[in-house]
This record gives structure tokens, sequence and C-alpha cells, in this order.
């Protein structure tokens, strides 16, 4: 009888053993399977505009487009020192979420011991992530014209785009005047600011409504999208109309991976360089060219996704000068 249970007692031991065993297996191939968020879906946490600061004060409006399609989250920090004569200058940020999430204490307290403070306008969407990928590529994207005609809605990577002109809309008829309602600023500094599709959007504006805005930052523009409509529009646009305007090229020129191919949709017709990033200082030269004040300035040090921060943090800099 006692051997029994000393076997059984040994049985139990032995499975609960296994058990264990083939938890923490399963746990660890679990761990190791998780994949990694894909690059601007990462959630955003606590940002600069959750936490008390002495130089700003934060303030989040939303706002939907006009075909009820997607959600905005307008975040402005007005600055609470009083604005000079003529109001503040303000920067506007697209991808307003991982603009913020970017952002550090210090960046504010740089800022605020400028004689003009800049108002910042985060221009996000209502997610809990970086990015809205599918919003994104359709509002950050330029028409594109096919023999002649304009395609509605262009695919590239599986997003449709091509909703640039209305997304711009929605930011003067709504944006400008809600941030001018909120704080004194000067409409002759402000300055809109982009990063990757970003980049591309305030080119896009630059070269077909230049009046828009009264200055321009571009950190790494994709220049590749669909197959380079972008460099269309370039070649279509009077230089001469951006005239005076202040207009800022940073670009990241880390070389690229060999081994990592051109995102879908870049160009490879002969015509249109293979690298599109070397087209950016010749567009700097041509609207010099044209009498705006333009400057490329190329960052060796970083690559595409670390522009984000480096234009960004070169864009507060900027906004800050007279």
């Amino acid at each position: 009888m006692q051997s029994t249970l000393l076997i059984r007692a040994a049985v139990a031991t032995a499975l609960t053993t296994m058990l264990a065993a083939v938890g923490l297996v399963a746990g660890a191939q679990a761990q190791t399977a998780a994949p990694a968020a894909r690059p601007g879906m990462q959630a955003v946490g606590e940002t600069v505009a959750d936490r008390p600061s002495a130089v700003y004060r934060f303030e989040t409006h939303t706002l939907d487009s006009v075909d009820g399609k997607r959600r905005y989250r307008i975040q402005i920090a007005v600055p609470r020192k009083p604005a000079p004569v003529g109001g503040s200058p303000a920067l506007y940020m697209l991808d307003g979420n991982a603009a913020l999430d970017a952002l550090t204490d210090a960046d504010l307290q740089a800022l605020g011991a400028q004689e003009a403070t800049p108002v910042l306008v985060a221009v996000g969407y209502d997610v809990s992530t970086r990015v809205d990928v599918m919003s994104r590529a359709y509002d950050y994207t330029p028409p594109t014209i096919e023999n002649g005609k304009r395609v509605p809605t262009p695919v590239v990577r599986g997003r449709e785009g091509g909703g640039a002109d209305i997304f711009m809309d929605l930011i003067r008829t709504q944006v400008k005047p809600l941030a001018r309602k909120q704080a004194a600023i000067d409409p002759t500094r402000e300055y809109l600011w982009g990063h990757s599709y970003g980049g591309l959007f305030t080119l896009h504006v630059l070269f077909t409504q230049p009046d828009a805005f009264a200055r321009y930052i571009v950190g790494d523009p994709s220049t590749w999208w669909n197959d380079g409509v972008l460099l269309d529009e370039w070649k279509r646009f009077d230089a001469r109309q951006a005239a005076g305007k202040r207009v800022a090229m940073l670009v990241g020129t880390k070389p690229r991976d060999p081994a990592r191919p051109l995102p879908a949709g870049a160009a490879t017709n002969a015509s249109t360089p293979a690298e599109p990033r070397a087209t950016v200082s010749d567009m700097a030269d041509g609207l010099r060219a044209g009498s705006a004040i333009a400057s490329y300035e190329a960052f060796p040090q970083f690559g595409h996704g670390e522009m984000l921060r480096a234009s960004l943090v070169r864009a507060l800099e900027i906004a800050a000068k007279p």
C-alpha cells in the first residue's frame, strides 16, 4: 500500500514538473513569436501634452473629415508668456501624435527661453498609435494625373491615396481658424512641418498652393511615392511663386542598406533618379533661383526613421527665430 502511494506521488510530481516545463517553453515561444509593431503603429503613452508645463498650456480638440471617414486630434500648445506685438510664430506639425511622442520636456524648456516662443499645433489622428496608417496614406499624398485625367484614389502599397488637396482644405478652413482662436498668431510666421509622407504633403502644398503657409520645413520627404508624381509637380512649378518664402529642406543621408529594396511604388523609369532624396537638393537650388530663401541641410548620421525627431528639433529651432 505504502509503495503504491509512493509511486503515485512520484508520478504526480513528474507530471507537475513536465507541465511546468511545457508552460515555460510555451511562454518563451509566445514571447519570441510576438511580432514587433509596424512602423508608426506603436502605441503612444504619456507625452509632453499630458504633463504640467511651465512653458505651455495644452488644449485638445477633435475634427472630422468631410466624408466622415477620418477623425483628427488637434493638440495646441499655447505659450504661457504674452505673445509679442503682431502675434507669435506657429509651427503646424503633421503626424501630430508621433511629433508629441518625440518631443521632450527639455525641448519645451528650450522654446520657453526664446524671445518668441512658437505656438505648436499638432495635427494628428484620434487613435492610440503614433499614426493612422490608412488615413495618413490618403491625406498626405498628392493627386495623380494619368493621360491628362485625374485618378480619384490611386492605390500605392495597398493603400488609397490622393487626398492631399482635401486635407489641405481642412487645415485651411478648420485647423488654422481653431489655432488662431486659441492663440495670437502672426500669419507671416506660420510654418508647416512634415516628415516622410508629411514631407511629401508639405512639398505638394508648396508647389500647388504656395501661399497656404508663409514658411515650410520639409523632413526627408517621400518623393518616391507613386513613381514620383511629386517630381512632375515640381517640373510644372514656377519657382518665382515662392519668392521670399522660407523653405528648409532637411534630409537624412545615412547610406541605405543595399540589401533593403526601395519602397514599393518608387520610381523605376530611367527619367527619374533611383534615389529620390537626390532630387531634394536640386529643388532647394531651384527655389533659390526663384528668389525663395531656401536651404538644404544633410544629416549623414541619420536614416529615414531617425529623421522624424531630427527634423522636428531643427524645425523648433527655425520656428523660434525671427
